[in-house]
């Protein structure tokens, strides 16, 4: 079976190293996986995949952007590189289309019709702005079948769907293997330079963009400043030019309240050393769907506290192997903080047990064999 998996941003992200794992896995099963993203800002996508032996076509697709200029050349550009997307899906004789990205991404559904090749539409949100929704309504219908990563997402868009397609609920997986805290890895460098010692490492994953609502998570902080000589607070991920005001809001934040104890370190190639170290883990994001970055810390044996976004519930059941708080709750997020600072014993519980739920239910060779049904019965 040869399927075409199409994205239309090459930055790395949860929704690109989902497809990168699947499309390795699932070689052994005789599933060859072609990913097709822009070639800007691929870079370290395409080196992924050389890595792990992805076939791989990077090509000169548009990312939407937000100013009015990206808007109207999206559009201008979107019949051209929808007809050379749909020449290549013929050319290549792919079996099946998988476009992944959410909602807004939709030139792989497009490209597939006039290919005459099926096509199955992921979609990884639980929010999407009302031009958006109103498009996909239309577009919704060209799609033979949907993916969803999460209960939530199926919701959120249950409304927007056909009736008749077939649908997959399938969660973003986690190599439990790799993901594993008893593997010796180098130590992280930035805790090695601020000379921690014994302090109690709060950290969150993710790009900075205000989904993830890093200013819940400063204001957490702030709340915990009679704490600060014990505990230090780092935010992973990258500061990407579009997000620069936001992050100058949060540079903002910290120095109003008078915060020393926040550090933004940039992104990672391997996040499993900070993971490592990390001894709370926080989720502070407004809207996720199945948030790869909470599951690979649950997977490395982190105490996990999280806003009630996406399919967290599902995972983590309060007071048992973590603590679920509301958005923009900071004052009951900085709460569950010093119910854990308290309780080394009660932090090592939740961990091992969120582990054990991971490697049950959230991976890889899990989510691989349901990707590959979902194809199989698509192409029935």
């Amino acid at each position: 079976m040869r399927v075409a998996n199409i994205i239309e941003e090459g930055r790395i992200g949860g929704p690109q190293i989902r497809n990168l794992m699947v499309a390795s896995s699932l070689k052994k099963k005789k599933v060859e996986i072609t990913l097709i993203f822009p070639k800007k800002n691929s870079k370290d996508l395409k080196k992924q995949c050389n890595l792990l032996n992805v076939k791989h076509l990077s090509l000169p697709l548009r990312s939407i952007k937000k100013s009015l200029f990206g808007v109207i050349m999206y559009i201008i550009l979107f019949p051209f590189e929808v007809i050379k997307l749909a020449l290549i899906l013929k050319k290549k004789k792919f079996d099946l289309v998988h476009v992944s990205g959410g909602s807004l991404h939709n030139k792989g559904i497009f490209a597939a019709k006039l290919a005459g090749v099926k096509v199955i539409w992921e979609l990884n949100d639980t929010h999407a702005p009302k031009i958006i929704k109103k498009i996909f309504s239309f577009t919704s219908h060209l799609a033979n079948g949907f993916i969803f990563a999460s209960e939530r997402t199926q919701k959120y868009y249950s409304k927007l769907i056909p009736n008749k397609r077939k649908n997959f609920l399938i969660q973003s997986p986690v190599n439990t293997n790799l993901f594993n805290p008893n593997i010796k890895l180098n130590p992280e460098k930035f805790f090695k330079k601020k000379k921690i010692g014994k302090k109690i490492v709060i950290g969150t994953v993710g790009n900075i963009n205000p989904n993830k609502d890093h200013a819940t998570f400063i204001k957490t902080a702030a709340k915990l400043l009679s704490f600060e000589k014990e505990i230090i607070f780092v935010i992973v991920g990258p500061i990407y030019n579009s997000q620069k005001n936001y992050f100058e809001y949060l540079s903002k934040l910290i120095r109003r309240n008078k915060i020393r104890n926040v550090h933004f370190i940039g992104s990672r190639k391997d996040i499993r050393p900070i993971l490592k170290k990390i001894d709370i883990y926080v989720c502070s994001s407004s809207n996720e769907s199945s948030p790869l970055a909470v599951w690979e810390a649950m997977a490395m044996e982190n105490a996990v506290i999280s806003t009630n976004v996406g399919d967290i519930s599902k995972f983590i059941k309060n007071g048992k192997n973590g603590y679920i708080v509301k958005v923009g709750d900071a004052n009951s997020l900085s709460l569950k903080i010093i119910k854990l600072l308290k309780d080394p014993k009660l932090r090592k519980q939740f961990g091992r047990f969120s582990r054990k739920i991971v490697r049950k239910k959230l991976n890889l060779d899990l989510c691989a064999h349901y990707h590959q049904k979902a194809y199989i019965n698509m192409l029935i």
